[in-house]
């Protein structure tokens, strides 16, 4: 008996596998109270193997369905990241150009009452070595920049132009030991000439020992020399420093402008009085007596006799 059982197994099991349902079916549609005896066991036999397999399909079906979701929230995610990469740097450009446009519309404003022939350009290179002191701006000969024309900022001056091509030109800064601009303490006055250091400070010499220097005093240009226009300012005096002997003192300069973050300049050219519009007035002429002393004349007050 139970090798015949052992050798018909498969088929044993496929019609169990194929009755069972059947009469699963069959006793589906009908009530409760109308199954037989097979039909209650095989309603007992095939609900435990029915709820399994229910739940292995829905389980596999809530997975597949979560591993979908997932895989498309990850996809969005992806695009959202990428979409907000791109809509913070057009943010950042948006306020770069605004941040610029108000920087030049301050110069501009800070040009007009500039005379002569003015250039914007903006600075595209620094030489920051100590024996050259030197910024590269982006206009040149075709902009109508010239060698000599001075170059200034909102803060004050920034030095002159020593070398020109086509498209670019090449500035002195202040802070090259071969600038000199004379100079004024806003103060009280008095006359210096600024000269670079190769570092971040400037000096102010030619002073006497016995001129009013404080620290805090402003130093503007005093327009002699033709270059830079009168009042631009130069820098604020940080130290003032006297030795117990000599006629002169030390003053060391803080620059206005602050040439690490120096983006946009102006170059100028002030226009020159032309020799042939010079006048000078002549002196008034005296009248001398015979022994060479002027003569005075007699003083006339209006209303009185002999008064024409």
């Amino acid at each position: 008996m139970w090798n015949i059982i052992k050798e018909y197994r498969h088929y044993l099991a496929t019609l169990v596998l194929v009755i069972v349902p059947v009469i699963a079916l069959n006793a589906g549609g009908k009530s409760p109270t109308d199954f037989h005896w097979f039909d209650r066991a095989a309603v007992s036999v095939s609900a435990p193997v029915q709820k399994a397999i229910r739940w292995s399909i829905e389980t596999c079906w809530d997975g597949l369905q979560s591993y979908l979701l997932l895989f498309s929230a990850q996809a969005n995610n992806r695009d959202l990241a990428l979409e907000n990469r791109r809509l913070l740097n057009e943010i950042a450009s948006f306020q770069e150009v605004a941040r610029e446009n108000e920087r030049l519309r301050q110069l501009v404003e800070f040009n007009n009452p500039l005379e002569g022939k003015k250039v914007v350009a903006q600075v595209i290179a620094q030489d920051v070595s100590p024996e050259f002191r030197m910024i590269r701006i982006n206009k040149g000969q075709q902009q109508g920049v010239t060698v000599g024309m001075a170059v200034i900022a909102l803060e004050g001056i920034v030095g002159r132009v020593i070398r020109t091509g086509k498209d670019f030109s090449d500035v002195l800064s202040l802070l090259d030991s071969s600038s000199a601009v004379d100079s004024l303490l806003q103060r009280n006055r008095v006359r210096g000439v600024i000269e670079g250091q190769g570092d971040q400070l400037l000096s102010m010499k030619y002073l006497r020992r016995t001129d009013d220097v404080q620290e805090g005093d402003m130093i503007v240009s005093s327009g002699i020399g033709g270059l830079f226009p009168k009042g631009l300012t130069i820098g604020k005096v940080v130290s003032v420093k006297k030795k117990n002997f000599g006629i002169s003192q030390t003053v060391e300069v803080a620059p206005t402008v602050d040439f690490n973050r120096l983006e946009e300049v102006t170059v100028i050219d002030p226009p020159k009085m032309p020799l042939d519009q010079l006048v000078l007035e002549p002196a008034p002429k005296i009248e001398t007596k015979g022994d060479g002393k002027p003569e005075a004349k007699p003083e006339v007050k209006k209303g009185s006799a002999g008064t024409p």
